[in-house]
Formats: structure tokens, sequence, C-alpha cells
């Protein structure tokens, strides 16, 4: 091997620079995917999985004493949300307690914590049932519009923050609240009397009301139950436990979880490929 064969001391020092300066390098770069990786990564899931707006805020109202037809039991639950107030009452007594139509919800009167703003669309949903002499529940088609007021029945109003929604009014009394047994069940211990104002509602009945001054902060401040054809007995509402606030689904959430895991992954793969270039 000749002289000129052998490396320089310059050779040799340029070798030893790039040996010395390679690892910080790849610091470098790692540095870099974790900045532009990790970090939006950890902003976008603390705003998926972070604490979240509620979209609506839930209040509910209940109710319990005796008419002059027994006891009696009922409970609202009122959902408020942007530009919309949902409404849903269930008769809380037990299917083997219900005697009258007395012991029936037929009213609800509530007031909200601001002005309700202008009505626009409304809907009514509800199963509705005939009642046979001896009990038995048959389900039958239609919902609960009465409440609504609608084709001069029943009777729907507002006034102030009032609103109030009743299934009498407007002639025989129908769809008025029972409580809740399966299609073919029995409501045991109901009168002769009980069928004369089919159908019911057997199980909630909920009112969807549009109203444009009403927010997700907008709440319940008070609420009267009535029950019966007359009605017969009012009884005021007491505040129930708070529900739940509307949040994202769960599947939500994870779908959109794994779409930004999906997403570091790609960014964090280019920036491999780009440093081993």
């Amino acid at each position: 091997m000749s002289l000129s064969d052998l490396p320089s001391v310059a050779d040799a020092r340029e070798a030893e620079r790039m040996r010395v300066e390679k690892p910080p390098r790849r610091r470098l770069s790692a540095r870099r995917a974790w900045r532009s990786g990790i970090v939006p990564l950890l902003a976008c899931l603390a705003l998926v999985l972070g604490p979240n707006p509620a979209k609506a805020a839930q209040i509910t109202y209940l109710t319990s004493g005796t008419g002059s037809d027994g006891p009696l039991a009922a409970s609202a639950a009122f959902t408020t949300g942007p530009g919309v107030l949902q409404v849903t009452l269930t008769n809380t007594l037990a299917a083997n307690v219900i005697r009258s139509a007395g012991q029936a919800l037929s009213d609800i009167s509530f007031t909200l914590s601001n002005a309700p703003g202008t009505l626009g669309a409304t809907s009514a949903s509800g199963q509705a049932g005939n009642v046979s002499s001896t009990g038995v529940v048959t389900y039958v088609a239609g919902n609960p519009t009465r409440w609504l007021g609608a084709g001069g029945q029943g009777n729907f109003s507002i006034v102030g923050n009032t609103i109030t929604l009743e299934a009498i009014g407007g002639g025989q009394p129908t769809q008025m609240i029972a409580p809740f047994v399966a299609n073919g069940g029995s409501l045991s211990n109901v009168n002769q009397g009980f069928q004369n104002f089919n159908p019911y509602i057997i199980g909630p009945a909920t009112f969807t009301l549009n109203l444009a001054g009403v927010t997700a902060a907008t709440t319940v401040t008070a609420a009267t139950f009535s029950f019966g054809t007359g009605p017969d007995t009012f009884l005021p509402g007491t505040p129930g436990p708070p529900g739940p606030p509307v949040v994202p689904e769960p599947s939500t959430i994870l779908a959109a979880g794994l779409g930004v895991i999906g997403v570091f992954g790609a960014r964090v793969r280019n920036k491999r490929k780009q440093s081993q270039s």
C-alpha cells in the first residue's frame, strides 16, 4: 500500500466530526417530530376528550299526593337547548294502583326563567292505547296532540313566561297519561268508567316546542301538575335531581380520537422517511 492510499489527517478529522455530530442531528429530528406530531395530537385529544360545553340542560320536577280517587304521582323532565324545549311527562303510579280516570295525568303548567319567545314548530309523541273494562291495554295509533291544542281539542297556551299543556277541553277528554304497561298487559285495578276516556297515552309523552327565546341556560322555576277530567286535582311540583347534560356520544369521541391518532402516526412515519433519506 502506498502512502497516497492512507487516509490523511484531514480526512480522519472530518470522519470524527461527522461521527460526533450525527447523534445531535438524530435528536433534532426526534425533537421536530415531537413538536410537529405529539403536541398537535395532545391539543386535538384535549378538545375531543376534554370538558365539552353541554348542548342542553335537563331539569326535572316531581309530584305526589292524594286526590278524591286515590294516590297521584307524576314527573316532568324538561330539556332546554338553543331555540328548543322538550318536555317528557310520566304518570309514575304503579300499573296496579291506578283505579280512576281522576288519577290520569291531564295537565302541566310550568314557568321558564326567561321569556320563551316566538313559538315555531311543535310535535308530540307517545304510545296511545285503549283500556278495556277489565283493564287490558291494547296499543293503537295516535299521538298526544291534544296537549298542543290540535284540532281545537285540549289546550296549549303561553302567557308571559308560563306555558300550559293539557289534554282536557274541546270535547270529551282523551289522551290523558296513564302508567306504562306493555301491549296486552293490564291496569288491573281500573273501574268501569276508566274506558270512557280512551285512548290514553300509555307511558311517557314527549312534547317538543321550538321557542326562539329558549337557550341551554333556560331553566324551569316552577311546575304544577293536574289530574283527571275536570281537572280534578292540582299538585305543585318539586325540583328533582338534575338529569345528565347532553354530550357527544361515546362512539363519536372514540372515532374522533382514533382519527387524530391515525393522523399523528402518518406524520411520524413521514418524518422517519425524511430523516433516513
